[in-house]
């Protein structure tokens, strides 16, 4: 009786670990979980809480605002398909993931969360 209480009490730990917020938004699986389903919603504004501001573009740095503005130039509906099925590679301590001409990289921001970093043309 005592080894299975023992037992339930663990699986009860970890489930709650797990489904804590810190837990959660430390793994890349919960982050890709979260910005792909942003994405597939066309959702700027989730999109941009999930993205390393200020965010590169044009070579000009742009704050949350100008990066919702940039938004649909960047997810266009064919990215945004691609993006949807594509599967991100681990490379050290960053992700990248290839559609067509562009790559995406993603990465631990400084608060130590998950964040879409950057992206660039895939020579």
């Amino acid at each position: 009786m005592k080894t299975i209480t023992m037992k339930l009490i663990t699986i009860v730990l970890l489930l709650l670990l797990i489904a804590s917020p810190a837990y959660s938004q430390s793994t890349f699986a919960s982050f890709w979980i979260s910005f792909k389903a942003a994405v597939a919603r066309n959702d700027k504004q989730a999109v941009a809480d999930l993205t390393k501001l200020p965010f590169l573009f044009d070579s000009t740095e742009r704050d949350r605002d100008a990066f919702i503005k940039i938004y649909p130039q960047l997810f266009t509906r064919k990215l945004r398909r691609c993006l949807a099925t594509a599967k991100p590679t681990k490379e050290g301590e960053k992700y990248d993931l290839y559609c067509g001409e562009l790559i995406f990289y993603f990465g631990k921001d400084t608060d130590g969360k998950f964040k879409f970093l950057e992206f660039g043309v895939n020579d």
